[in-house]
């Protein structure tokens, strides 16, 4: 068996208008009862592209346009199964939703859903690394270590001499003292970035 490996695959993260983003309840094994990222074998001579929205319309009824590439994932579980799934963007332009054999049950899922949904390993990761899920296996900071804010003197900004200074009064260059004042500040995002 190891000479038909590995299997390269193609699979489609659909959202819909509102965002939402489409998963299949697998229907046969391995991981039978989990919620996945519908997709498949890619054939010979078929484009990543043209495997995406095949394998998309047998599984779900649906036409997608495929759009970028998201990322890359390799499976490896000797000795029986090594697999290369590459994931990219979809958008439905037609067809029926309508599960297949291979999958028992298609849905559209909100964002805030996806973190108790019951999904295998890759899909979970994937999921994270799209930013739809919370990667549970890292501390999050709290929300007011994730920021800072910094005064900032914006363009266009001005100095200014505040009233209780004199203008008699100079530092010791001979100059009159006057002290930026920042009328607003910016927030950073101080989350690590990959």
């Amino acid at each position: 068996m190891a000479e038909n490996l590995p299997r390269i695959g193609s699979a489609l993260l659909v959202r819909d208008e509102v965002n939402r983003i489409l998963l299949g309840k697998r229907n046969k094994d391995p991981q039978r009862g989990s919620w996945v990222i519908p997709g498949g074998k890619i054939h010979a001579f078929e484009s990543i592209a043209e495997a995406a929205a095949r394998e998309l319309r047998e599984e779900t009824g649906l036409i997608v346009e495929v759009g970028d590439h998201f990322n890359v994932y390799e499976i490896i579980n000797p000795p029986n199964e090594h697999r290369i799934v590459i994931y990219s963007w979809g958008k439905v332009v037609g067809g029926e939703a309508k599960p297949s054999d291979d999958i028992s049950e298609l849905r559209f899922f909100e964002l805030d859903e996806l973190g108790e949904v019951p999904v295998t390993p890759l899909v979970r990761r994937v999921l994270i690394d799209a930013g739809f899920v919370l990667d549970r296996t890292k501390p999050q900071k709290p929300v007011a270590e994730q920021f800072m804010l910094v005064p900032v003197l914006l363009a266009g900004g001005r100095e200014h001499e505040f009233p209780s200074q004199s203008l008699k009064r100079t530092n010791r260059l001979g100059q009159r003292r006057r002290h930026a004042v920042c009328k607003s500040g910016v927030l950073f995002d101080m989350s690590p970035q990959k």
